[in-house]
């Protein structure tokens, strides 16, 4: 019983969860490159052929939907009983977080970039932030950029403080504050 309610809050506790500039995963299981199927690893180096350091995580289909979704509309779709994997790496340009469905379909991905690179629509957006969260104000040089390969949709992730008071802020590619955890 001991062993099934701690399986359930890893479950419930998956996240991605902003850390020193990193994205910790929970809630998963890390896998090895050999147990990961091979679409997957066709599909990673097919778009980064120069990754390297790749960590390989199963995500049960539950996890996947409450630890990837940013909005209502970003369900994530499939058979019920349908397993996920999160592949993880970091260049020096960059990192990049990608979930994938078994046969190598990309549903997700998320990767950082550099504060200079973000859109107008967003950079604009950002300057209001202080009207809702007064004292709130951007806090990192990076940001995660997270794609919906379902909907076609971006979401922009950024880290606001106010003092040692930390929010994540996400904006999605219009501009709209549609999440504050």
């Amino acid at each position: 019983m001991k062993k099934n309610a701690l399986v359930l809050f890893l479950v419930l506790m998956y996240q991605f969860s902003i850390a020193q500039d990193d994205i910790v995963i929970t809630g998963t299981n890390k896998i090895s490159k050999e147990l990961t199927p091979k679409q997957i690893i066709d599909s990673l180096e097919a778009r980064f052929p120069d990754a390297k350091s790749v960590a390989y995580f199963k995500v049960p289909k539950d996890a996947a939907a409450r630890g990837w979704a940013i909005n209502v509309e970003d369900n994530i779709e499939g058979e019920a009983d349908l397993d996920y994997y999160a592949l993880k790496f970091k260049r020096a340009d960059f990192q990049y977080y990608g979930l994938y469905k078994p046969d190598g379909t990309l549903v997700m991905s998320k990767y950082q970039e550099t504060v200079q690179n973000i859109p107008d629509k967003i950079k604009e957006s950002l300057t209001h932030l202080k009207d809702k969260y007064p004292g709130y104000k951007l806090s990192s040089k990076t940001y995660y950029k997270n794609t919906n390969y379902n909907s076609s949709k971006e979401y922009y992730e950024f880290v606001a403080s106010n003092g040692k008071e930390k929010k994540k802020v996400i904006y999605d590619g219009e501009g709209e504050l549609v999440k504050v955890k």
